[in-house]
């Protein structure tokens, strides 16, 4: 591993995040009805199921007052409800709505259209090679420190 292989992975992840955010999909001519926040956690609750507070902390790093407020805010706005967890546990899990399901739905198209838009001329080796090497460096980053993020399969 040569150091000037791991700062172009640096810059060029550094680079990824900010286009990936700002310039592709949700953020760029959209509209996108859900903010950033409650997009990640949707996308979180969908993919692994109900979650509690607890879980969603492990998985995104964000401290419980964080994610209390933002949860708060999904369940204002009928997006999430609180439930009793379903595996038995005591603390409650936030579970997807019907209205939560389709607004994500929706902002998962939007998003994933407009990325289309951005790649339509690589070819499918070129998409797969993308995809394998973006899930073995977040599968890195999650055994690396302890955040594993749930996929649907």
């Amino acid at each position: 591993m040569t150091s000037d292989l791991i700062a172009a992975i640096e810059f060029e992840t550094l680079a990824f995040a900010r286009h990936i955010t700002s310039a592709v999909g949700r953020a760029r001519g959209d509209d996108p009805v859900l903010e950033g926040s409650a997009y990640t956690l949707l996308s979180l609750i969908a993919a692994g199921g109900p979650a509690s507070i607890g879980t969603l902390s492990d998985v995104t790093g964000l401290d419980a007052s964080t994610l209390n407020r933002q949860t708060a805010g999904l369940v204002r706005d009928g997006y999430v409800e609180r439930v009793a967890d379903p595996a038995g546990g005591i603390a409650r899990v936030f579970k997807l709505t019907f209205s939560g399901q389709m607004t994500l739905e929706f902002e998962q198209n939007q998003s994933r259209a407009a990325l289309a838009r951005t790649i339509n001329d690589w070819s499918d080796e070129e998409l797969g090679d993308l995809a394998r090497v973006l899930r073995h460096l977040n599968e890195s980053i999650e055994r690396r420190y302890v955040q594993p993020w749930p996929r649907a399969e």
